[in-house]
């Protein structure tokens, strides 16, 4: 995992939340109570770290239920985030560029307990 050096947050915009991924194959009910304030979507993406598409994909818990939106950074870069329920998330700037994100440390009622 390496630090993303991502600008500040100037604005944070949620499209999707407690949303199901087609590929579960589950009622969506089990994902109605996911749901991340945007102070906690700020706090993930400040904190989260990035991690190669390889371990994204591979190794990684894989969560069905994810938030996703909008974020604009302070210095004009825009990008659209996804956030699992098992912390692991994406980033895909305006640039075309993919992060690939996973943050063990983050909090919010909406995470399960992390192992500590």
């Amino acid at each position: 995992m390496r630090k993303t050096h991502l600008p500040p947050i100037s604005t944070v915009t949620s499209r999707n939340s407690g949303a199901i991924s087609p590929a579960a194959g589950e009622p969506a009910a089990q994902c109605s109570g996911f749901k991340l304030s945007d102070q906690e979507i700020r706090e993930y993406i400040g904190k989260a770290a990035e991690v190669s598409e390889h371990d994204y994909f591979h190794m990684l818990d894989w969560s069905p239920c994810y938030a996703s939106g909008e974020v604009t950074f302070k210095n004009g870069v825009r990008g659209i985030w996804a956030i699992q329920q098992y912390r692991a998330g994406s980033l895909k700037l305006g640039n075309g560029q993919t992060l690939y994100l996973y943050c063990p440390r983050c909090r919010a009622d909406a995470f399960p307990p992390a192992d500590e």
